[in-house]
C-alpha cells in the first residue's frame, strides 16, 4: 500500500472514531527548521531507483545533515544509504548500477566516497587537501571527473606573504578584480577540474593554470562534462582580463589523452553548462547574446561536434533556459525554465519543435528513466516543500514519490497563494500573487505587506523558499501579504526583463505601486491604514526609495538594500551588474547614478525602518545599510539597526535566520497590530 493512502485510511478512522485531530497552526520562525530539504534526484541505471539528498535541520546544532537515500522509481517506502554523522550529498550512479560515487565531509575535507548498492561502509576514494565537488562518472566506469579550487600549479600565494615571518599579521595582498564573491575571498585559488581513477583515488588536473574553470561568478550547476567515448571533457572558462566586468564565458574542450585544449565557441556573451549528448554529436549549452548583461536570455544551443555548426534551438521561446537533459536516445532535450511564477518544464526537438510538460507548482533538478519514459525531478509549492516527484514526459498526472515533509505538512496551516494580473505602468499587465494570513476570516480587516523581490532579475514563484523571505513567514503572524512582480522580473518577456535596467525607480515603482493599490481596492479584507513594505537586496533598494517617496507605510524592513549607488559600485565585487544596469560607470553618467539613488531623497524619510545586514556581504556591502540607518537616526526617524557578523548577502546561519525573522515580526507588529 502506498504510503499516502495509508495514511488517508488511518486518518478517516481517527475521525470515524470520534477522536479531535489537532488543528493547524500557523509558523514560527523556529517551525522553518522542521522542513527536510530534498532534493538532487538521479535515477538509477536500471531505472529501478532515485538516489536523493535529504538535509535535516537542526537548530539547536545550527547546521544541516545531509544523508543519501534511496525511493524505488515506482514509489514506495525511502530507505537511507548514507547515515554518517557528517555531510554526504552529490550522489551519481556509476554506470553498471553496482554502486554510487558521492562527496562526503565525513573526514573534515569534502572527497569522493564510494558505496555499494549491496550494502557495507562506503569506501573513500579521493583523499585531497582541496575539496571536490560536483562528480560526473565516464561511461565505462573508469574514471570520473570532478571540481576543486587549488592553488594553480607553480604559482606561490601572495595574499599574505608575510605569514611565516609575521604570523599575527592577516592583511591581504590583492592584485586583481575579482577578489571575493558574495561572502567568501576569493584568494588565489582557482577553479580547476579533476580527472579521478576510482580505482586507486589518482587524480589529475585537467584544467591547469592561472585562470577559473569553471568562473566563479555566473556558473551553473554543470560547467563542465565528459564525453560518452570518455576521451574529451567540455568546460566553461572566461578569457577577460579583468573577470569582474566580463561576462565572456565560453566552452573549451580538453583531449585527455594528449591535453590539447580547443576553444569551441566564441560568442562575446555567455556561453556555458556543456552537456554532450548521449551520442557524442553534439554539445547543448545555454547562450547569451547581450554582452555584459548577466541576466540576458539564456537560448539552449547545439554545437555539432563534427562540424562545429551552431543551432540555437529555443530561439523563438521568450523564456531562459535554466538546467538542460538530454533524452537518452540524443533525439530531444528536457529543460526548466522560469515561466509567469512558475517553474515549467519543458521538452524541444532537435528542430527546435517545443512543448510545456508541466508549469504546476515549481519544478527543477530534472533526471530521466533509461527508457526516456518518465521524468524525475523536485516540485514543490509555496504552502508545501519539495519532495521528488515522476511524471510521463508526454505530460500526464505527476506522481509523488516522496513524503519527507508529511509530519510538517499535517502540522502548520499554510495557505495557498492566489495569482492575479493588474495594469502597471504603460497599462502593461503585471501578475503578482496575493497570499491570505493562516485561519483567515474574510470578515476580518488585514493589515497588508508589500514583499519585494530582489535581482532586480528575479521571480517570485509558486516555492516554498527555506532561505530569503519565506512566503508563509511573512503572512504567519496574521498579515495579508502582496507578492509583485514588477518591471524587471524573470519567467516574462525580455522586453519586460529589461525596462528596469537605467529606470530603476521608474516603471518599477509605478508597477510596485499600482499593484498594491490594485489588491487593497479588489480585496474588501485589506485594512488600507495598515500598510508595510520589506524587501531584501533590489528589493531593499525599493524599500528605500519607496520611502523616500510616499508616507503610506506603517513600517518598512529594507535588507542589504541598496542606498547610494554611486558608493555601492565602488564596493561591489561584480561589476557588471551596476555597469549595465545603470549605464556604464558612475563617473561616465554620473547623472543617471545621482538620479535613481534612494540616499537623495533621505530627507523625505518619515517612515520607521528596521535595518539589517550580513557584515560579509560583499554584493551590497554592509556601509548601504549603515548610511541609510544615520539618515533614519539623524532625522529622528524610529529605526534599529540589526547587523549580523558572520553573514553574508542572506542570513544563512539557521540560529542567526531565526533572530533575523523574529526582529522582523517584533518590528511589523509594533506598527501594524
Amino acid at each position: 500500500m502506498k504510503p499516502r493512502r495509508l495514511v488517508e485510511i488511518i486518518l478517516t478512522l481517527i475521525i470515524l472514531s470520534g477522536v479531535a485531530v489537532p488543528e493547524k497552526r500557523p509558523m514560527s520562525p523556529e517551525d522553518l527548521y522542521q522542513i527536510k530539504a530534498v532534493s538532487d534526484p538521479q535515477v538509477s541505471p536500471d531505472g529501478k531507483w532515485i538516489a536523493y539528498t535529504i538535509a535535516v535541520p537542526d537548530l539547536a546544532k545550527n547546521r544541516y545533515f545531509d544523508d543519501i537515500w534511496l525511493v524505488p522509481t515506482d514509489g514506495g517506502v525511502s530507505k537511507p544509504l548514507t547515515t554518517d554523522p557528517e555531510n554526504d550529498y552529490s550522489p551519481r550512479w556509476s554506470p553498471d548500477g553496482k554502486q554510487i560515487a558521492f562527496i562526503s565531509e565525513r573526514n573534515g575535507t569534502p572527497n569522493l566516497f564510494l558505496i555499494s548498492l549491496d550494502g557495507g561502509e562506503a569506501k573513500q576514494v579521493t583523499f585531497s587537501e582541496t575539496g571536490l565537488y560536483s562528480p560526473i562518472w565516464s561511461n565505462d566506469g573508469k574514471r570520473l571527473i570532478c571540481g576543486s579550487r587549488v592553488l594553480p600549479a607553480g604559482k606561490n600565494t601572495a595574499e599574505n606573504w608575510t605569514k611565516n615571518e609575521l604570523p599575527e599579521c592577516n592583511a591581504r595582498t590583492i592584485d586583481r578584480l575579482l577578489f571575493r564573491q558574495w561572502d567568501t575571498w576569493l584568494g588565489d585559488e582557482r577553479n580547476h577540474v579533476f580527472l579521478v581513477n576510482p580505482e586507486d583515488g589518482a587524480i589529475k588536473d585537467l584544467t591547469p593554470g592561472d585562470f577559473d574553470t569553471p568562473p566563479v561568478s555566473l556558473s551553473s550547476s554543470h560547467d563542465f562534462d565528459i564525453s560518452p567515448d570518455g576521451a574529451e571533457i567540455c568546460y566553461t572558462k572566461t578569457e577577460g582580463t579583468i573577470l569582474a566586468v566580463s561576462t565572456n564565458h565560453d566552452l573549451f574542450t580538453v583531449d585527455i589523452p594528449t591535453g590539447k585544449t580547443t576553444k569551441i565557441t566564441s560568442n562575446p556573451a555567455l556561453d556555458g553548462q556543456p552537456h554532450y549528448s548521449p551520442d557524442g554529436r553534439y554539445i547543448a549549452y545555454t547562450s547569451m547574446t547581450k554582452v555584459n548583461y548577466e541576466s540576458d536570455r539564456e537560448v539552449l544551443t547545439l554545437y555539432e561536434h563534427k562540424t562545429g555548426k551552431t543551432v540555437r534551438l529555443t530561439e523563438n521561446l521568450d523564456r531562459s533556459v535554466g538546467q538542460i537533459l538530454w533524452s537518452p536516445d540524443s533525439r530531444q532535450l528536457f529543460f526548466t525554465a522560469e515561466d509567469q511564477g512558475h517553474g515549467a518544464i519543458y521538452a524541444v526537438d532537435l528542430s527546435g519543435n517545443f512543448r510545456k510538460i508541466t508549469d504546476d507548482g515549481f519544478n527543477t533538478h530534472i533526471d530521466i528513466t533509461p527508457d526516456g519514459e518518465t521524468l524525475v525531478f523536485q516540485k514543490g509549492y509555496n504552502h508545501k516543500p519539495y519532495e521528488i516527484y515522476s511524471q510521463p514526459v508526454t505530460g500526464e498526472k505527476p506522481t509523488q514519490l516522496t513524503w519527507a515533509n508529511r509530519e510538517f505538512d499535517e502540522t502548520f496551516e499554510l495557505p495557498q497563494v492566489e495569482e492575479f494580473w493588474f495594469p502597471g505602468a504603460n497599462n502593461d499587465m503585471v501578475h503578482g500573487f496575493l497570499l491570505r494570513p493562516p485561519h483567515f476570516d474574510p470578515k476580518k480587516k488585514y493589515p497588508v505587506v508589500l514583499t519585494i523581490h530582489g535581482g532586480p532579475q528575479n521571480m517570485w514563484g509558486d516555492r516554498f523558499m527555506l532561505s530569503w523571505f519565506t512566503m508563509q513567514l511573512i503572512a504567519s503572524p496574521g498579515y495579508v501579504c502582496v507578492f509583485i512582480n514588477q518591471r524587471g522580473s524573470t519567467g516574462y518577456s525580455s522586453k519586460f526583463r529589461e525596462e528596469v535596467s537605467r529606470d530603476y525607480g521608474g516603471k518599477c515603482y509605478e508597477d510596485l505601486v499600482k499593484g498594491l493599490d490594485f489588491v487593497i481596492a479588489k480585496y474588501g479584507f485589506i485594512d488600507k491604514d495598515r500598510q508595510a513594505v520589506i524587501g531584501g537586496s533590489f528589493g531593499g533598494y525599493s524599500v528605500n526609495w519607496l520611502i523616500g517617496h510616499t508616507n503610506r507605510f506603517k513600517c518598512a524592513v529594507s535588507h542589504a538594500g541598496l542606498y547610494n549607488l554611486t558608493s555601492f559600485y565602488g564596493a561591489t565585487e561584480e561589476l557588471w551588474y551596476p555597469a549595465w544596469d545603470m549605464g556604464t560607470t558612475p563617473w561616465d553618467e554620473p547623472e543617471l547614478y545621482d538620479k535613481w539613488s534612494p540616499h537623495r531623497f533621505a530627507k523625505n524619510f518619515r517612515t520607521p525602518t528596521l535595518v539589517t545586514q550580513g557584515e560579509l556581504d560583499f554584493r551590497v556591502p554592509v556601509g548601504e545599510s549603515l548610511q541609510l540607518f544615520t539618515a533614519l537616526q539623524r532625522q529622528g526617524v524610529p529605526s534599529r539597526l540589526v547587523i549580523f557578523p558572520d553573514e553574508g548577502h542572506e542570513i544563512l546561519g539557521l540560529q542567526n535566520n531565526v533572530r533575523w525573522w523574529k526582529e522582523m515580526h517584533r518590528w511589523l507588529a509594533d506598527y501594524l497590530k
